[in-house]
């Protein structure tokens, strides 16, 4: 690996409404040859891969027949050379000083990840779906930084990891892997996440997250004590914010909602936003 050379991993999974707005963003303001950016099309039938090869020359894009985010992130670090990755869901906006700064805080001594804080945007969601979400954004988790959709790993990192397995929860596997002590949170690092816009989909997408948990304590990641913990925390400082109270009741409805769903639809591997997948510009 090359020194001071970094990689940014997305895989990419029939994205071609969102790809062009998340590189547009992050190559924004990088300088030449700063990011060696590889997006992953796993499994695409649409046109991911023409898109970024025609408006993103310095990109580079594997194709992969196998619809699967693990094994795209899997082909992505094998063919990376940078000695810290990025590794960014493909409708995630971050921009370049912020990904310069996950990238600078994982190589820090000691550290083997980096995270940032997540902003999210409701804009035309359900009240329902806004309700969630402003209960949801006082979880202990989330307070913490968010460990999910922008996470760079040092060499380090990179080495504990290894290969992932073939999980639904990807973003909570590594979470689990790496300790606590070892991760950087930016508090500077925010990265925009447009919300689903209607009931459905939110608790589909809610749907897989806890499948996806219940995936990793099969495995033995020793999660839920910890999780559970959180979830308290939550009821805690809903408890005592009075004027949260109304929204809690659409936000435990939908977790009510979500948790059923998870349990009938097992089989299913990847539930996404569809209402947020809109053409971005150019």
């Amino acid at each position: 690996m090359n020194a001071r050379f970094s990689s940014v991993v997305i895989p990419a999974h029939n994205e071609e409404t969102v790809i062009g707005r998340t590189l547009e963003v992050l190559l924004r303001d990088a300088r030449a040859g700063e990011l060696e950016v590889i997006v992953i099309c796993n499994g695409c039938s649409d046109r991911t891969a023409s898109c970024v090869r025609s408006r993103f020359p310095s990109v580079t894009v594997l194709e992969l027949e196998q619809a699967s985010k693990t094994t795209a992130i899997n082909a992505g670090l094998a063919a990376s050379h940078g000695d810290a990755v990025l590794l960014l869901d493909a409708d995630i906006e971050l921009q370049t000083r912020d990904a310069r700064a996950l990238l600078e805080a994982a190589r820090r001594p000691g550290m083997e990840a980096a995270i940032g804080h997540m902003d999210t945007n409701t804009e035309g969601a359900h009240w329902m779906v806004r309700a969630f979400y402003r209960v949801w954004m006082e979880h202990p988790y989330l307070r913490k930084g968010k460990f999910a959709a922008s996470i760079a790993l040092s060499a380090a990192g990179l080495k504990r990891v290894g290969s992932l397995p073939e999980v639904t929860a990807d973003d909570t596997y590594l979470r689990c892997m790496i300790p606590a002590d070892r991760v950087a949170v930016v508090d500077s690092v925010r990265f925009l996440v447009r919300t689903p816009r209607t009931v459905r989909s939110l608790v589909h997408v809610r749907a897989r997250s806890y499948r996806g948990n219940r995936e990793l304590d099969a495995l033995g990641s020793g999660n839920q004590a910890h999780f559970s913990g959180e979830a308290q925390g939550l009821l805690k400082r809903v408890a005592a914010r009075p004027a949260l109270w109304p929204d809690a009741l659409s936000y435990f409805a939908i977790t009510l909602a979500a948790r059923r769903r998870s349990l009938r639809d097992s089989g299913t591997r990847w539930e996404r936003d569809m209402t947020t997948r809109t053409p971005s510009a150019g």
